[in-house]
């Protein structure tokens, strides 16, 4: 085990599937969409014009440029000077300046010798950008664009002896045939860790909606977490999206959680596990204490809402991940107790703390209990069907 004879798992890694389209979906789309694909990887292709360009945005979700806050004229762009601002780092460069061999999308040894190198025994992986073709017409395509990734996932996991895990993305427009992958993969893939949840609907409506109770029922069912998790300045959107990434994500966690708990969620699933990433967690007392203030049991605003919000982080169904250089996380942790938070790298994307993120949260203020629920304790209560590979997991890695 990598930290101290205890076991370090990492729940929000990612696989960047942009990066190289063809090799996550081509070999696995359905037949039926072969045609489509061609046509669709095309386009993509076309508007990848440097390595680690998405190409998605500019056919499917057109981005707004960002108004630099307080300048409300667009020609006032160019005279303060953002328009030569220095460009973004390179994909492959992360925030504290390693860098990163973007075949770790395709090739699991790559992906393994990274995890060897920052001391981290487990991974749970994200699409990067799946979630995002919610904005295609067709929800044949997107469905069938999930199925592709869920097989080049499960195949990519195969061979790491219980140390790469993932979860598939959800096709909210066609809830039936989510429902029956999460069903499939559970039943075939070992290391199938349950389905990735946008903060919101793609049309709006909130995480309380009853038209995900059959999602939720059977996520309780198979005993599997829901893994709730979004990108800034891509569908499905929450609020204030052209907000900084940091405060853009904070808030759709938080949007997240006031549905979930306020609509009564956890308490019509009372086994069912939800987990926030990449929301950060400095925010978490904050809203648990306004939460608990402003909702008020089976009142008209949340009639179906039995437990306030402290009381659900108490049950044990509630998880929240933690950004490895978090400053305040000694304070979520002195003020909501040890068990809810999980450790988190965002490896391979810019802005992870690999290989440091182990080290970061060794050196926080904080118990040394704390720690060693945080690097890997709490994600094996999170995530039960990783606690039969844990002793197997702990022999490969040590």
């Amino acid at each position: 085990m990598s930290y101290n004879g205890s076991i370090v798992i990492d729940t929000d890694s990612h696989i960047r599937e942009y990066w190289d389209l063809d090799k996550t979906y081509k070999g696995n789309i359905d037949p039926a969409y072969r045609e489509t694909y061609a046509h669709f990887s095309e386009a993509v292709r076309a508007q990848q014009h440097k390595p680690g360009d998405i190409g998605f945005a500019q056919l499917f979700w057109p981005r707004i440029r960002p108004r630099p806050l307080g300048v409300y004229e667009g020609f006032e762009v160019q005279a303060n000077g953002s328009a030569n601002a220095a460009p973004p780092p390179q994909p492959t460069v992360t925030g504290r300046g390693y860098d990163i061999d973007p075949s770790c999308n395709w090739d699991p040894a790559v992906r393994l010798r990274d995890m060897v190198t920052a001391g981290v025994d487990v991974s749970f992986m994200f699409p990067s950008q799946a979630d995002g073709f919610c904005m295609l017409r067709d929800a044949g395509f997107e469905s069938a664009l999930h199925r592709a990734y869920h097989r080049f996932m499960s195949s990519y996991c195969s061979g790491s002896d219980g140390r790469l895990w993932w979860m598939g993305a959800l096709t909210m427009r066609d809830l039936p045939a989510s429902i029956e992958q999460l069903r499939q993969w559970a039943k075939d893939d070992p290391q199938f860790a349950g389905m990735h949840l946008p903060r919101a609907w793609p049309d709006g409506r909130t995480l309380d909606h009853p038209d995900l109770y059959p999602f939720y029922a059977a996520c309780e069912e198979l005993d599997l977490p829901v893994w709730v998790h979004g990108g800034a300045n891509r569908p499905p959107l929450t609020p204030w999206v052209d907000a900084p990434n940091g405060l853009y994500h904070a808030i759709g966690g938080q949007y997240a959680l006031a549905a979930l708990v306020g609509g009564g969620v956890f308490d019509l699933f009372p086994k069912l596990r939800v987990g926030l990433f990449e929301s950060f967690c400095g925010w978490m007392p904050y809203l648990i204490e306004k939460l608990d203030d402003g909702y008020k049991k089976t009142s008209a605003l949340t009639p179906k809402m039995k437990r306030n919000a402290s009381e659900i982080v108490a049950s044990g169904q509630l998880f929240c991940a933690v950004e490895a250089d978090e400053e305040h996380t000694p304070y979520a942790v002195e003020s909501l107790g040890e068990d809810i938070w999980l450790f988190s790298t965002d490896y391979p994307h810019g802005g992870s703390p690999w290989p440091d993120g182990v080290k970061l949260i060794t050196e926080q203020d904080m118990p040394e209990s704390a720690k060693v629920k945080m690097l890997g304790e709490n994600a094996l209560r999170f995530m039960p069907r990783l606690a039969g590979v844990a002793s197997k997991v702990a022999q490969v890695s040590g």
